[in-house]
């Protein structure tokens, strides 16, 4: 009886410490979500709109050099390392030094672009700021990079710490340096700075982790991805496929509004964009839900562990649906002015998709665990095709209430082929061995990086 008592309040602490860590993750989330909105409309009422305009061509080519060196090396990280805990020094060294000089390109890429970019006034003025956020964007990313392997090690509650620390500094420089002087250039240099001081402090956290130094890290040539299994092997096989499946998601996800501005006009789009960023904005929490229960995921024997994730994030997202639609008659005015009562029913019909949103946002992080990457990318492909056919046909109908629809059309079929591919992947692995689930008892007597925390 006392066994048991003991078992039953472990089993209930560690309930309660992953409770606290999600809660912990999508404050800090929320946290850095807002101090960059409170940087971009302190920089709209400082800056020239000219000098706006830069910071946002900077802001959106920094986010497509952070999307692009990516490119999904993050999360086939956090699942090798999920998987083999013992072996996250080699896959460190491996993927750290192949992201560390995927940015450096990218970023001599931004700068040689800026450098030859047609119109010297707009060089002169404009090159060097653009080439700031691009170094401050690469930066962004490998912070984020160093966040998943602390995601493969359940250290999420690190990646947290750091991100209220790099916010915090980039909200506190970004206003002083906008109050001393509105300039451009040096809004990108004070942002900069945060960036460069969490790298290096999460840098050394990452090594001492995983028990590794950065001149191994840097210089290591012998580094592989896995037992016998060079780095560009595995970049083909299990890496490209997810990063086109990013990219393909990206598109299908965001494509409406361009296609809005073909069919229905700018006017269409200021209002459909409005309350997409609302339900956009729900996602933090079904993001922090995964960002800690990612390992469980990936050691998966079966489907217990991803109805353990899925179900919370379901139920907040149909609660907020609810709350929310029967709110929204006075929350967009509220939020955006009386102008944008007229987004309130398209508004109503997206909030539909968000519990949708929220599952598949657990569902297509299974198929990945499971080496379901390609399924994965090709379910995304074909969300897309889906996506433009639907709105083809909608938005010229409804207009904006058509472009929520097909969002929602497009989250069902999601929703399907995710369940279908989920099922045929699971149906193969019943009784297989999942790699790395013995691995804390593997070796005798060796110590797992992180495993004093895991959940």
């Amino acid at each position: 009886m006392e066994t048991f008592t003991v078992d039953e309040s472990s089993f209930r602490n560690a309930k309660l410490r992953r409770a606290l860590l999600i809660a912990y993750k999508a404050f800090a989330d929320l946290a850095g979500k807002g101090s960059l909105f409170v940087i971009t409309v302190a920089a709209a009422r400082r800056l020239s709109p000219g000098a706006f305009g830069v910071f946002s061509i900077g802001a959106t080519l920094g986010w497509l050099v952070a999307v692009a060196t990516d490119f999904g090396i993050q999360l086939h990280l956090a699942r090798a390392v999920a998987r083999r805990p013992a072996d996250a020094a080699a896959l460190l060294r491996t993927w750290l030094r192949v992201r560390v000089w995927m940015a450096a390109v990218a970023v001599a890429m931004v700068g040689i672009g800026a450098g030859i970019a047609p119109g010297a006034p707009w060089r002169a003025a404009y090159g060097a700021p653009v080439t700031v956020f691009a170094v401050m964007y690469a930066g962004s990313s490998l912070i984020e990079f160093l966040h998943y392997f602390y995601r493969g090690l359940s250290r999420s509650d690190v990646e947290s710490s750091l991100i209220l620390w790099q916010r915090g500094g980039t909200l506190v420089c970004g206003l002083l340096a906008l109050a001393w002087k509105p300039d451009v250039t040096v809004l990108a240099i004070a942002m900069l700075l945060p960036v460069a001081v969490t790298l290096a402090v999460s840098l050394r956290i990452a090594l001492r982790l995983s028990g590794s130094d950065l001149g191994l890290v840097l210089s290591d040539p012998a580094a592989v991805a896995g037992p016998k299994d060079p780095a560009y092997r595995t970049f083909l096989r299990d890496v490209f496929p997810i990063g086109a499946g990013i990219v393909l998601s990206a598109l299908y996800f965001r494509i409406d509004v361009f296609l809005v501005q073909l069919w229905s006009g700018t006017e269409s789009v200021a209002l459909y964009n409005a309350v997409f960023r609302l339900v956009e904005a729900l996602r933090l929490f079904p993001a922090a839900v995964l960002a800690v229960t990612l390992p469980s995921l990936v050691r998966a024997r079966d489907l217990r562990p991803l109805l353990q994730v899925s179900a919370p994030a379901t139920v907040f997202a149909v609660i907020a649906t609810v709350v929310l639609w029967l709110t929204a008659g006075w929350v967009i005015p509220l939020v955006y002015g009386a102008h944008y009562a007229a987004a309130v029913p398209a508004f109503r019909i997206l909030l539909l998709s968000f519990p949708l949103l929220s599952l598949n946002y657990a569902l297509t992080h299974q198929l990945i665990a499971w080496d379901g990457q390609r399924t994965y990318a090709a379910l995304c492909g074909l969300a897309l095709a889906v996506n433009v056919a639907l709105n083809a046909r909608l938005i010229p109908l409804l207009a904006i209430d058509g472009a929520a629809w097909s969002t929602l059309g497009t989250e069902v079929f999601l929703t399907m082929g995710c369940l279908a591919g989920i099922w045929v992947i699971g149906s193969r692995r019943s009784g297989a061995e999942v790699p790395g689930a013995e691995v804390l008892g593997a070796v005798p007597g060796a110590r797992v990086p992180g495993a004093e925390v895991a959940l």
